[in-house]
């Protein structure tokens, strides 16, 4: 026996009845649509260009998308030869540091790589994507120049659909497969500059969907959101001025100062209907009110903004940092749960910032692999068969408290859990720059202690040179026989 309903139908347990519209929410057409049709060109531009404002006039959010640019970046990616050619390996990298790092960017100036990469991660949050274009000099040196969104899109007289043996779509002529074949490339006005072969350009975008063209602005979620705190914000602080220009009120029978007072001016009809005078008084103002009987002086008591204003705007600010992928606390301090939830949040900023650093990764491969490329083909650098083996440093990973990760990563060395090129890599660093720089320091002092021991006609011990303290034993010289051997 079917059971029924209070009206006598059959109830129905099918998951879709969770979606159904009734009197309370209203009817949705089911969207069986690819991204770019349910998030048109139009669309796009409108998130992009309300995400911009948000950035460049909202504290909180321009401090979560600096924050992981800075941390994902840092004072790192330089290269690191991965290939088997180590002489070559040496030469090139020192080329890029030198040469291409500082000067790659077609603006030249302050546009050295590392700072691009920062905007450039700051942009994939704003923006939702960016543009690099790989081009050259007329001599041949590799140079690359950074394009913003808005200047990839469809040219004035031109709509989606076939175009140049392929299918235009928001700026980008693909394949049949997908692949991106062209981007448009337009001028200020809008119009088209150029056509772009996709070999030569970089898209580069944090993707969340499949069969996604275009990126989309990460603040997406919480545009409405940040406006509606932007706005409310701003009548607050004007409440809170008008209310700030009120210094006393005084309640007497006259509604009115002291006639006899010469050092206010008043402003209004005392004896008014509205029963208000308002006075001057060094910048403030007092308010007279005028009572039935007695008087009286109070001080405004402004109780604006409440916790409930401060509270939602809380509310609020979460929702987008959890949009964001970015902890809350990065910005509004640590919460309950002590040094355990903290350390969750540190993870989690990591996870976040490791994400944003295979985009950047990526990018930078592309870019670095052909500037070397260029660079042999110059006769700047030699060949060989492993110049596009690249690998880039990180920043050193965030941590609560050095003292207590590096223990942690020091007894899993001990047990075998970690290699020393771990730790090494947590600290941002890599393995083989470590035990190159301890060899040169250990030279350095060889040389050092030879040539002074040379000038004073004496024998220096060279753990003297390198001794943590000054009580640690120091082993005889095999020379002198009649010295005490250390208990």
């Amino acid at each position: 026996m079917a059971i029924l309903d209070q009206y006598g139908k059959t109830i129905s347990y099918k998951a879709a009845r969770a979606a159904n519209d009734n009197r309370h929410r209203p009817w949705e057409p089911i969207e069986k649509k690819d991204i770019s049709q349910l998030v048109p060109a139009r669309d796009r531009v409108t998130l992009q260009s309300h995400a911009r404002r948000i950035y460049l006039n909202f504290g909180p959010i321009k401090n979560a998308v600096n924050q992981r640019s800075m941390y994902s970046v840092g004072r790192a990616f330089v290269p690191q030869f991965a290939g088997e050619d180590s002489e070559f390996g040496s030469a090139a990298a020192a080329w890029l540091t030198g040469n291409f790092y500082p000067i790659g960017d077609t603006r030249g100036g302050m546009h050295d790589f590392k700072t691009n990469l920062f905007g450039w991660s700051s942009s994939i949050d704003v923006d939702g994507e960016i543009f690099i274009l790989l081009t050259e000099t007329k001599t041949g040196f590799p140079q690359y120049q950074g394009i913003p969104s808005h200047r990839i899109g469809n040219p004035q007289g031109f709509s989606d659909g076939p175009q140049r043996g392929g299918t235009l779509s928001d700026g980008i002529i693909y394949y049949t497969s997908g692949e991106a074949k062209e981007y448009a490339f337009l001028d200020n006005d809008g119009k088209l500059s150029e056509w772009l072969p996709a070999s030569n350009v970089i898209h580069l975008f944090d993707p969340e969907w499949q069969y996604q063209g275009r990126g989309l602005t990460a603040l997406t979620h919480c545009i409405n959101d940040c406006r509606d705190i932007i706005q409310s914000t701003e009548w607050e602080r004007l409440a809170m001025m008008q209310m700030s220009s009120i210094s006393l009120i005084e309640y007497n029978e006259n509604g009115g100062p002291d006639p006899d007072d010469n050092f206010g001016q008043l402003v209004g009809n005392a004896a008014g209907d509205k029963g208000m005078t308002v006075e001057s008084l060094d910048g403030g103002t007092v308010r007279y009110f005028k009572s039935n009987s007695g008087g009286k002086i109070e001080t405004l008591v402004n109780p604006r903004p409440g916790n409930p204003f401060l509270e939602f705007h809380d509310r609020l600010l979460k929702s987008a940092y959890a949009g964001l992928n970015w902890p809350y606390a990065f910005y509004n301090g640590h919460g309950v749960g002590g040094g355990t939830a903290q350390r969750t949040e540190i993870a989690m900023a990591q996870r976040s910032i490791e994400d944003r650093q295979d985009l950047l990764f990526y990018a930078a491969k592309r870019i670095i692999s052909y500037a070397v490329a260029k660079a042999q083909k110059r006769g700047d650098l030699p060949q060989s068969n492993d110049w596009w083996k690249w690998e880039f440093s990180t920043p050193p990973k965030l941590t609560i408290d050095d003292g207590r990760v590096m223990k942690e990563l020091e007894s899993a060395y001990k047990l075998g859990f970690k290699s020393a090129s771990d730790i090494t890599a947590a600290m941002g660093k890599e393995y083989k720059d470590v035990i190159r720089q301890k060899a040169e320091e250990a030279a350095m002092r060889q040389t050092i202690a030879i040539e002074v021991g040379a000038k004073y006609g004496l024998t220096i011990d060279q753990r003297e040179l390198a001794m943590m303290t000054p009580n640690e034993p120091s082993t005889p010289s095999p020379t002198d026989p009649n010295e005490t051997p250390p208990n």
